[in-house]
């Protein structure tokens, strides 16, 4: 018994793991090393000529 107890936690550590690092990907790509929207612009912003975008922690 308790060891069907253990594989069944374990399992549902790792999909509760890879659901959560899926949803950071989809709405924190910075986050979990995914080059996103933020990190984009600020690439461009490095083009010849090109102005950067402002970002609420320019403020800051």
């Amino acid at each position: 018994m308790s060891t069907a107890v253990v594989i069944v936690g374990s399992i549902a550590i790792v999909v509760i793991s890879v659901l959560v690092y899926a949803i950071l990907a989809v709405f924190f790509p910075e986050w979990v090393g995914i080059t996103g929207k933020v990190a984009l612009d600020a690439e461009q912003s490095h083009n010849e000529g090109a102005e950067a975008k402002t970002h609420p922690m320019d403020k800051f």
